[in-house]
């Protein structure tokens, strides 16, 4: 039986979800049912004066978690390396705008600010490999970027973005392989596993999370390890009004049956004469 008179007490902060500056790289490592997409939607919450933003979802044809939150002119159930290269080429531009009206004027009006979100996409890696996400995770802040990444693997980015990454958000894992790799890859700020697997057991309870920011200066524990829970909010947009207009403006409701009827003329010819029906009453 361990006497609890000896234990060690350790601090650890309830974190704020406003400290997070809105140029970030942030990741939510969590099996399914643990609160990521939650998580996400309590920041979202926090930063809902950005203007714009992209999210990329397989799950939200089935659930449609966003569409509350964003124009669905701006969700994506798949990922596809058009829709991100035109998110870096629009964020370019924009950048490119501000920096002449700076030349011209002085200052600029313009907000470049944009998020993307990649919830639960690596059922399909092949982004992991894409130029521009790449050069988000290593340049994004330059663009103004708020990236943001949910996923149930904690390898599932390489060594060298993972380094990029600006705030971690880990979730309740049960199986000791799974929390080796996470100590091992994100939990430097901890002295030893068995001290991490502690702080895990007790802060990830009831959908609560660690959160590691990776960008502190401070080498103490209470500095760069937190603990939070997300807060659940009612119905809010996150985007400027003239984003949801264009939205509105441009979509198309998808029709789920669209593209399942049958087409005679499209099908394969088959062998044989080909037959048609008659149709009578009676006997």
């Amino acid at each position: 039986m361990t006497d609890t008179s000896a234990a060690l007490d350790v601090g650890i902060r309830k974190f704020d979800m406003k400290m997070i500056p809105q140029d970030a790289v942030c990741i939510f490592i969590g099996r399914r049912r643990t609160g990521k997409s939650t998580l996400v939607r309590d920041l979202l919450f926090h930063h809902q004066e950005m203007p714009l933003g992209t999210v990329i979802s397989g799950t939200e044809e089935s659930n449609q978690f966003y569409k509350k939150l964003i124009p669905p002119l701006f969700i994506h159930g798949d990922y596809s390396p058009v829709i991100i290269a035109n998110f870096c080429k629009r964020q370019k531009m924009i950048m490119a705008k501000i920096q002449k009206e700076m030349n011209e004027q002085g200052s600029s009006r313009t907000d470049p600010r944009a998020f993307l979100i990649m919830d639960d996409c690596l059922y399909d890696d092949t982004w992991l490999h894409d130029r521009n996400i790449r050069y988000l995770f290593l340049n994004g802040r330059w663009l103004k970027v708020f990236f943001l990444i949910t996923m149930q693997y904690p390898l599932g980015i390489p060594p060298m973005l993972r380094t990029n990454v600006d705030y971690c958000f880990i979730l309740r894992e049960p199986y000791i392989t799974n929390r080796k790799r996470i100590f091992d890859n994100y939990g430097s700020a901890f002295p030893s596993f068995e001290f991490f697997c502690q702080v895990m057991d007790q802060c990830t309870q009831n959908y609560e999370c660690i959160v590691m920011n990776n960008n502190s200066q401070s080498n103490k524990l209470e500095d760069t390890v937190f603990w939070y829970k997300a807060e659940m909010h009612g119905d809010f947009r996150i985007g400027a009004s003239e984003f949801w207009q264009h939205a509105m403006a441009n979509y198309k409701e998808k029709d789920p049956e669209a593209g399942n009827d049958y087409d005679s003329t499209a099908a394969k010819r088959l062998k044989g004469p080909l037959i048609q029906v008659k149709k009578y009453n009676g006997s």
